[in-house]
């Protein structure tokens, strides 16, 4: 299942890219502070071009995805998605009969689609993208780690739930699935959460549980709505 979202993924983001003008790439990713466009597509290639080769030292951190961003920093739009294609395929076969436990490649380039979408005010994917594995299994995470703090019961718009309660849960959420699948990659900040329309007000230590990369304070733009 993972390889085949990150083969749909790389192919909707590459849509995406080869359209792309000077200006589009130029603007910045609020999502990831300090990074362009064309930043941001450096760092999934590079991600893919270490996988590939096992040059994997430090992966995952800040050294790591800054030396995706300077290798490539000149690099035009067509040789970055050239030197994807060519690695893609290495990434795809790690990726065969993995689960979704922790981070990788597919759940990384899951998250910064989003990230580039809301950058340049284009529509999320469709939700069959995102909601397996990726939000059942972070959601499911986080009503575990929310456990030892309060008993509570998550609901989306679909009426898809995650509980972590008696029959009368102390917390109750009713929330957007794609807001929730933002926050949970640090996307959404502590005030959006705090915004959400929770029963009754929950405490700090409860919005602080949501984002496996920490909670964050600046508030990130809201997803263009698809066109009719």
């Amino acid at each position: 299942m993972l390889d085949t979202s990150y083969r749909e993924a790389r192919l909707r983001v590459v849509t995406v890219a080869a359209g792309l003008d000077g200006n589009q790439l130029r603007a910045p990713v609020p999502a990831t502070p300090g990074w362009s466009v064309h930043h941001l597509l450096a760092h999934l290639v590079g991600g893919a071009a270490d996988a590939a080769s096992g040059r994997l030292d430090g992966a995952g951190g800040r050294r790591w995805t800054a030396r995706h961003v300077a290798e490539r920093e000149n690099d035009s739009v067509e040789a970055l998605l050239a030197e994807w294609q060519r690695v893609a395929p290495v990434v795809e076969a790690g990726l065969a009969g993995q689960q979704f436990t922790g981070p990788n490649l597919a759940a990384d380039l899951i998250c910064h689609e989003a990230d580039l979408n809301e950058a340049l005010n284009l529509p999320p994917v469709d939700r069959g993208y995102w909601q397996e594995p990726f939000l059942n299994v972070m959601m499911w995470l986080l009503v575990q780690r929310l456990r030892p703090l309060t008993s509570i019961l998550i609901r989306d718009e679909h009426g898809s739930e995650w509980c972590c309660a008696t029959d009368t849960p102390a917390l109750t959420l009713h929330a957007d699935g794609y807001e929730l699948f933002r926050a949970m990659f640090s996307r959404r900040s502590r005030r959006q959460i705090a915004a959400w329309n929770w029963t009754p007000t929950p405490a700090q230590e409860v919005i602080d549980s949501f984002g496996f990369f920490g909670p964050r304070d600046d508030d990130q733009p809201l997803p263009c709505k698809p066109k009719k």
